[in-house]
């Protein structure tokens, strides 16, 4: 008897990815399901063989100890004592999209399934018919049956019925894409059955490897899922669906929603996706546990495809007022309520994490929290505080976004003359405001960021575990990257207002550079200069065409006191610096020269602690203390340049100052500003 199909053809045209590659296993315990079904045996069974290759391979635990390593699964043999390939089903064997058992929501191509995953498929079915008991075997290919004559009537009629489907060969990435554990296996046989496990009369199905391990399925169902369950029935545009719930301590690794045909579950939604909140398990009194919800309906039965791996909803059909996203959105809706008590302890959570973090680290966000409170429930719950920065920075710049959206309505109606428009008003006047508030935001965050860096700063001053003081380039480099020019630095990267707020405003920066390297300086020397700050705004800039100012700035290791020798004075450095930068000239980009060198004035910062050498340095070069008494000032005249010295406290101190009430107005809670003196009065009395 033939087949009435070109089988490769058929086969190539499948398409199963690697993720379902149980797939043909599936059908195969669903049709001995099937074939259950219409048996009228007392003890219904299915027993499925998952075997491992013969050879065993060893491999050490890292103990000490040798272990078999655990193998793939190569072939599958599933047995049952259904009615098996009588002729009728044989019949329908061979005929591919054969309507036998459309009502069971059969496609006709599963046994299609076996060929793309395995090389060899192989059947053999002793049933009875017409009071004889016959035993049919056959193998099955992608040439087709063989033999064609496999059917024959056996001596012993009261023999039992057993018919069995190996399949063997799993081809990969199939054979790669299936776990190790056969637990794993049982759990996914489970899940791809469960309607079957949901209603009475289930057959005994026995899950076994070729290594002693055997997991009763029925079992496993009753302790793992039973208890679990609950449902719900929806109606969506007049279609009737049944949700089944389960809360399930073993068994899931995340949040599912399982889309179900005919029995079987056909696609899968990650609920992480759909409720942000439900992206770790669920955390209660009586333990923890994962969602996972099984969608049925008879419009799911008639809309999924051949494969058996989607869904089509055509126009025309039955049930063609409805579609996927639909179904989706209303189950989501009831799993959001059967679920609400443990969403809303996760949100409270998150919100509590948001708000924690953003008073103490990131205030710029505070505003996108005030306007768009529904980023709370857009923000997946259970990150990391720096995972959530991310997410935060990605709800700003989707407001962003739709800021600029506006900006472009609004320049489309000013093109087409639309300004009459009664909508174009209101969107002026968002758009203004908006743009006013992620002002403030950014300014926020610049604000946020200082304070950081100040932090910073004072963490790097302090001695480390061992009592050493940290490297003058861990200091260098929090003021400015090391071994650079501004044209490449990031301005952000930049912290030159840790000395003073001009310095961030120049023509160009060289960072621990060499003379010879620095395109504004001709000059043969290769010293290195912490840094070289090319026309800063510390000066009037007369013409703007030429330099008018160079900044240099030295940086010592905190604490150092050996400054008094004349070859480590870090003054006399930066007043050689000067004089070496005098006896050549500065020039543009172009080679051409700016002017006369001796018209530029210059700029000197000497960054240490003020150890008793080096005030004795600053006391020999004549410089005047501060009022604090934590710096030193003045002028060189020979040399032709001003020069403080300042210490790390004051340069830490300083910067705290002239930031303090912006961290003040960000950071600390504006409560007390608008409460009544008398109030805080009372309280300061009480406390």
């Amino acid at each position: 008897m033939d087949m009435t199909v070109n089988i490769a053809g058929q086969v190539a045209q499948i398409k199963l990815p690697p993720a379902k590659a149980l797939w043909p296993l599936f059908e195969t315990v669903v049709n001995s399901l099937q074939s259950l079904e219409d048996s009228d045996v007392s003890e219904k069974k299915i027993i499925v063989n998952a075997m491992r290759p013969e050879y065993v391979q060893l491999q050490d635990d890292g103990q000490g100890n040798t272990i078999e390593e655990q193998a793939h699964f190569d072939s599958f043999v599933v047995s049952d004592n259904g009615n098996g390939f009588n002729e009728e089903n044989y019949r329908s064997f061979l005929v591919s999209y054969s309507r036998l058992k459309a009502k069971k929501g059969c496609k006709g191509i599963g046994r299609f399934l076996w060929l793309k995953a395995f090389d060899e498929v192989s059947v053999k079915s002793i049933y009875f018919e017409n009071g004889n008991l016959h035993c049919r075997a056959f193998n099955f290919s992608l040439k087709g049956i063989d033999p064609e004559q496999n059917d024959k009537i056996v001596d012993n009629s009261k023999g039992p019925q057993l018919t069995t489907v190996s399949l063997a060969g799993f081809k990969n990435p199939y054979h790669d894409a299936v776990a190790y554990s056969l637990e794993s296996l049982a759990k996914k046989l489970i899940e791809h059955c469960l309607l079957y496990f949901i209603t009475e009369g289930c057959p005994s199905i026995i899950l076994q490897d070729n290594r002693g391990e055997v997991i009763d399925l029925n079992s496993y169902y009753e302790n793992t899922y039973q208890d679990s369950l609950h449902r719900d029935e929806i109606v969506i545009n007049g279609n009737h669906f049944t949700l089944y719930h389960m809360l399930l301590a073993e068994g899931a690794d995340k949040h599912e929603l399982h889309l179900c045909a005919n029995k079987r579950e056909v696609k899968s939604y990650a609920l992480s996706a759909l409720i942000p909140d439900m992206k770790k398990k669920f955390v209660s009194d009586e333990g923890s546990f994962y969602y996972v919800g099984y969608l049925t309906g008879d419009c799911l039965d008639e809309a999924v495809n051949s494969d058996r791996s989607d869904f089509v909803f055509l126009e025309g059909s039955l049930f063609d007022n409805i579609n996927e996203s639909e179904i989706v959105g209303a189950s989501v809706n009831y799993i959001r309520n059967y679920l609400h008590a443990d969403l809303d302890k996760v949100a409270g959570e998150k919100k509590t994490q948001i708000d924690r973090l953003v008073m103490a680290w990131h205030p710029q966000y505070r505003l996108l929290l005030d306007r768009h409170p529904e980023v709370y429930d857009k923000v997946p719950a259970g990150l990391s505080d720096e995972k959530l920065d991310i997410e935060l920075y990605k709800q700003q710049q989707q407001w962003e976004l739709e800021i600029v959206e506006k900006k472009h309505a609004i320049e489309e109606k000013v093109k087409y003359d639309a300004t009459s428009d009664p909508d174009f008003q209101k969107l002026f006047d968002e758009y203004c405001e908006n743009i006013t508030e992620l002002s403030r935001a950014s300014l926020a965050e610049y604000v946020a960021r200082r304070k950081a860096v100040i932090d910073l700063l004072g963490r790097a001053l302090e001695t480390d575990k061992d009592g050493n003081y940290s490297k003058e380039d861990r200091i260098h480099r929090i003021i400015c990257p090391m071994q650079a020019t501004s044209d490449e630095i990031e301005f952000d990267h930049m912290n030159l207002w840790l000395i003073d707020d001009r310095l961030a405003y120049h023509r160009f920066l060289a960072s621990d550079k060499k003379m010879n390297s620095i395109p504004f300086l001709e000059s043969a020397k290769d010293k290195r200069m912490d840094l070289a700050i090319f026309d800063a705004a510390l000066s009037y800039a007369a013409d703007p065409e030429n330099i008018n100012s160079i900044t240099i700035v030295e940086l010592k290791r905190p604490q150092r006191d050996d400054l008094s020798s004349e070859d480590k004075d870090p003054i006399i450095q930066v007043y050689d610096y000067v004089s070496d930068i005098k006896e050549g000239k500065v020039k543009k980009a172009n080679g051409r020269g700016f002017g006369n060198i001796q018209n530029v004035s210059f700029y000197c910062y000497v960054i240490a602690d003020l150890t008793p050498s080096l005030r004795k340095s600053a006391a020999r070069a004549g410089l005047v203390p501060t009022q604090d008494g934590e710096g030193y000032f003045g002028y060189n005249q020979n040399v032709g340049t001003y020069i403080e010295v300042i210490s790390y406290d004051k340069l830490l101190k300083d910067a705290k100052q002239r930031n303090q009430a912006l961290f003040d107005s960000l950071f600390e809670p504006k409560a007390k500003k608008l409460a009544h003196p008398e109030w805080l009065r009372e309280q300061s009395q009480q406390s």
